[in-house]
């Protein structure tokens, strides 16, 4: 049987990763430097969640 936190998280890491790549794009896209700060600034507290849901799913199997 699957655990169904496992699946919350791996469905929770899917979102992230599209949210970090929407977030590129945007970035990629923009001018003006304080959004551009604004946007790494998110990008890096996506990646971070990210990397702790990783490392939770890492340590739990």
């Amino acid at each position: 049987m699957s655990d169904p936190i496992m699946n919350i998280t791996g469905n929770r890491m899917f979102q992230l990763k599209q949210d970090i790549a929407a977030l590129r794009e945007c970035l990629a896209a923009c001018v003006d430097e304080d959004r551009k700060k604004k946007i790494r600034s998110e990008i890096m507290e996506k990646e971070t969640y990210y990397n702790i849901l990783a490392d939770r799913q890492r340590l739990g199997q």
